[in-house]
């Protein structure tokens, strides 16, 4: 999955949707810009430049000098530069930045081709949002994550795309987050990626006969810290504004806070399937029919959501 930004202005300073997990890549796209030294893609702990959140990778490419500096800057005070490695930027000239999250360090090829490498100097949970400034006029800044849909998990079908499956797609919905899918029936499908927020304490997913009840089919509430539970995954079902009995799982919980998930559920004959990050989760056995009347999803708490998709 892609997530692009067209022609934004410079400065530009915004988050990062797809988190910065193993895999995830970042590509800068624009024209070096007259009048200017140099230009400045920064990796963040937050969205403030002045004064500077902390950044976990600032690439600062500078013209005359034929070289770009790397240094990371923490509590107001900037590390040791690193500038080995020559590399030319010609004003005027269209160029293609790229940074790729690996688990110890950073990948920043240009123009294609490999550049360097800079280790973690900061957690990357803790790293939020992109700056991108000075001399650079930007055409995209494009998001990728590490892992998609097209590669199907096992005991799931692929997400289609062609006529034989029509599929609905919401960029950056807010939350809480209501759509109409028309209806649930065996075979379908609710695509989910998002990220936590830093210091969750709940959210969850709905499968609703209207919004907010009074019938939800399927309750799935990960609980990161909820009352007495820690990293738990609580489901239900709610009859007439009446909950009735709660399972829950306190092993395995996928989710990190301010870390990107994909989630997919899928509905079967009978009974929902959740997978997170192209895994299998749990299943959870119908308890209300017929499934054709929840016709809403909802998803409420302490989460971002990049996308939701569903066939």
């Amino acid at each position: 999955m892609a997530i692009v930004i067209k022609n934004p202005t410079t400065p530009y300073v915004g988050p990062i949707p797809v988190g910065m997990t193993e895999g995830a890549t970042i590509h800068v796209r624009g024209t070096t810009e007259l009048h200017h030294s140099g230009f400045l893609i920064s990796l963040q702990c937050g969205s403030s430049t002045d004064p500077r959140s902390d950044c976990a990778l600032a690439f600062t490419p500078r013209f005359s000098e034929q070289q770009a500096g790397r240094n990371s800057l923490q509590n107001g005070c900037w590390g040791l530069e690193e500038s080995h490695g020559s590399v030319t930027f010609r004003l005027g000239e269209n160029v293609d930045m790229s940074i790729v999250v690996h688990a110890g360090y950073y990948t920043v090829m240009v123009n294609g081709r490999h550049f360097c490498d800079y280790n973690h100097r900061i957690p990357l949970y803790r790293v939020s949002h992109i700056s991108v400034e000075q001399g650079i006029r930007i055409r995209e800044i494009v998001f990728e994550t590490p892992t998609g849909y097209p590669h199907p998990t096992p005991g799931y079908p692929c997400i289609s795309t062609g006529p034989s499956g029509p599929v609905g797609s919401i960029l950056h919905p807010p939350v809480p987050f209501v759509h109409n899918l028309g209806s649930v029936y065996p075979g379908r499908m609710v695509f989910i990626s998002g990220i936590p927020h830093p210091f969750p304490i709940r959210f969850n997913v709905n499968f609703e006969s209207k919004p907010n009840g009074p019938d939800i089919a399927f309750h799935c509430d990960f609980r990161f810290n909820f009352c007495a539970h820690h990293n738990v995954i609580a489901r239900n079902t709610q009859t007439n504004n009446k909950w009735g009995p709660e399972e829950c799982t306190d092993s395995n919980f996928p989710l990190i806070p301010n870390v990107f998930f994909e989630m997919i559920f899928l509905v079967e004959q009978h009974c929902f399937k959740v997978a997170v990050n192209n895994v299998h989760l749990l299943e959870y056995k119908h308890r209300l029919q017929p499934l054709s009347k929840f016709t809403f999803v909802r998803i409420d708490g302490d989460v971002n959501i990049t996308q939701v998709r569903y066939q």
